[in-house]
């Protein structure tokens, strides 16, 4: 076969083709981790280029002229792959969900609504001007009332923030803390509020006759509604309910597979009824929904939410490959005057609109004011309004919102993840630890893998030498901090106290000084002590509170000792950190579990070595 020849397509028979595909998906997700991890970019970022260099690669093997319909039907199988992404994206949103328990929405619901809501409001209205304006321009022979429509859809859209990247970023580097939190229920909010005003706003759209679609019929105007919106709503309550009643009666590995086939259940299920019974739910909506539902009403939630972490993952790699294998980079070319609009717009949108909102809502202190950037993913909400707006609005417009969607995801997949990355990161809510690029300590220490794997291969048979002993830095404090704390103030009074009790995941708070030095630390126990009497109410402030013996530790403490001084304190799940031995200028604390992960990779790292 010569080069330029394309390969014979009946061989290609016998083959399971969307499986193939899938494998070759994964492996393109070990080398986009790989890659993103030597570069030091998000993990996603690396999935979604190697995606898209898949599909390439492929095309230009198996149909080097570039003719689709001559293409294997496999490279084009993302329909017969639907169940992995509805996997995908039913476990992020179902994870989104618990940002709605009714706890964190005490801490930060105030501060989030203040914001969502400025955010929202600035990038409706300046995506449907901004819009507006450059379909006039690109438009003149139209009327107003053809072309606002199609900007009010836009910038209803622009709300919507992609919660896989979003998550998948946050995770990967575990970050922990108010900028965290507030990013993951802004995240949240705007997919429920997109949603559901989407889907109105179209209806009502089609019901005046400003949109000719086949929703039109004043009967078809509030059934649609109601299915959709309503039934997404029953839908996710009785399913919440329900998996919280099994969790508590049947074992882990049990629940993972009652989970798993509820959400590939409802992921299919959404278009057979929409082709079947002409009415469906939103399977996006309802997955949020049940997470909702299911970290309010479950005994212990966090058990599933582990063991799903881990099912996870190969099923997360190789939903943001998939991801990147169809982004629709050819309608980057056709974006356009309005497609560029559209990215300007919704770009200030967010980073104006959460900064007017944090001011707003005295959040200054907890958020940084351009956390708008960490919420510029978009992908599979928008993706879904294309497809409905192709499906429902036959008129020119309807192509033009789905080329500036598509072609906007492109851009926003790749940058958003980036910007998440440098937010968490300034803010001190990632350790050091989950940035360093993890290497083995035979690498660190320049020895050839190829070479101990064979004399390892050796040693099994009775021929290869013993192994000398190796030994690597230690790791330290400092690698495992968290700095984004806050701290009690010495003149805070009874009330502020428990106010930033209750407000707190913690058992132990530190209390600070002026010039942030450490003045002791208030402990649970004897606090409950104290809120029963009455008379201390106004006579005691934190200080007075606090106990000035609590144990420090040090940046450069190595970690066994560590664990060591956890041990001496027993029920200490935090040490407050300070720069030096003999220091008291306290720069965060150390959490307990945090220093047993980073124990269990180090000792894992040392397995693998030789």
């Amino acid at each position: 076969m010569s080069a330029g020849q394309a390969v014979d397509i009946s061989l290609l028979a016998t083959i399971p083709r969307p499986g193939l595909l899938f494998g070759f998906m994964l492996a393109a997700a070990v080398l986009g981790g790989y890659a993103a991890r030597w570069v030091k970019v998000p993990r996603v970022v690396g999935y979604l280029l190697f995606g898209i260099g898949l599909k390439w690669l492929l095309q230009s093997v198996l149909d080097p002229a570039g003719s689709p319909e001559n293409a294997p039907r496999w490279l084009t199988a993302e329909q017969t792959l639907r169940p992995i992404k509805d996997l995908a994206l039913g476990l992020i949103l179902f994870s989104i969900g618990g940002v709605f328990e009714t706890r964190h929405l005490k801490s930060v619901g105030t501060r989030v609504l203040k914001i969502s809501l400025m955010e929202i409001v600035l990038t409706i209205v300046l995506v449907f001007v901004g819009c507006g304006i450059a379909l006039a321009i690109t438009n003149p022979g139209k009327g107003i009332s053809e072309y606002l429509p199609l900007a009010l859809l836009l910038g209803i859209a622009g709300i919507a923030t992609a919660p896989a990247a979003t998550l998948f970023v946050l995770r990967e580097y575990d970050a922990k803390g108010p900028m965290t939190d507030t990013i993951l229920s802004l995240t949240g909010v705007n997919n429920v509020v997109c949603i559901t005003l989407f889907y109105v706003a179209f209806l009502v759209l089609s019901s005046t006759g400003s949109i000719s679609s086949d929703l039109s019929d004043g009967h078809a105007f509030w059934l649609p509604l109601l299915t959709t919106l309503v039934g997404s709503l029953v839908l996710g309550v009785a399913f919440g309910v329900a998996l919280s009643i099994f969790h508590s009666k049947v074992p882990v590995a049990e629940m993972v597979l009652i989970f798993l086939a509820v959400y590939v259940v409802l992921g299919n299920g959404e278009k057979w009824l929409l082709e079947h019974q002409g009415m469906s739910y939103n399977f996006l909506l309802t997955a949020l929904v049940m997470g909702a539902v299911f970290s309010n009403v479950a005994l212990d939630p966090e058990k599933l939410e582990t063991s799903l972490k881990l099912v996870g993952v190969p099923i997360f790699a190789g939903f943001f490959v998939m991801a990147g294998y169809e982004l629709h980079l050819n309608e980057l070319l056709h974006l356009g005057v309005v497609g560029v609009v559209y990215i300007l717009c919704r770009l200030v949108a967010k980073w104006l609109g959460c900064r007017l909102g944090s001011h707003w809502a005295g959040a200054t202190d907890t958020v940084r004011p351009d956390i708008g950037l960490g919420l510029l993913c978009q992908a599979a909400v928008v993706i879904g309004l294309a497809d409905y707006v192709r499906h429902h609005w036959q008129h020119p417009f309807g192509g033009t919102f789905a080329t500036v969607v598509l072609g906007s995801v492109v851009v926003f997949e790749l940058i958003g993840p980036l910007l998440i990355k440098w937010l968490v990161v300034g803010t001190g809510e990632v350790k050091a630890i989950s940035l360093l690029r993890r290497r083995t300590p035979a690498a660190a220490e320049g020895v050839s893998i190829t070479r101990l794997t064979l004399n390892a291969l050796l040693r099994t048979i009775g021929l290869g030498r013993k192994p000398s002993q190796s030994s690597t830095e230690p790791l330290q404090v400092k690698h495992i901090i968290r700095t984004n704390i806050r701290f009690l103030r010495a003149s805070a009074t009874m009330d502020e106290v428990l106010h930033f009790v209750e407000h707190s995941r913690y058992n132990h708070f530190p209390v600070i000084g002026d010039e942030d030095e450490l003045l002791g630390v208030i402990h649970f126990s004897d606090l409950r002590t104290m809120i029963y009497d009455p008379n201390l109410r106004d006579l005691v402030t934190a200080v007075d509170m606090a106990d000035p013996n609590t144990r420090v530790v040090d940046m450069e403490t190595p970690l066994p000792e560590l664990l060591d001084a956890f041990r001496e304190e027993g029920s200490l799940g935090a040490l407050p950190v300070v720069a030096h031995a003999g220091s008291r200028r306290l720069l965060g604390v150390v959490e307990q579990r945090d220093l047993l992960r980073a124990l269990h990779l180090s000792r894992d790292e040392s397995n693998t070595g030789p």
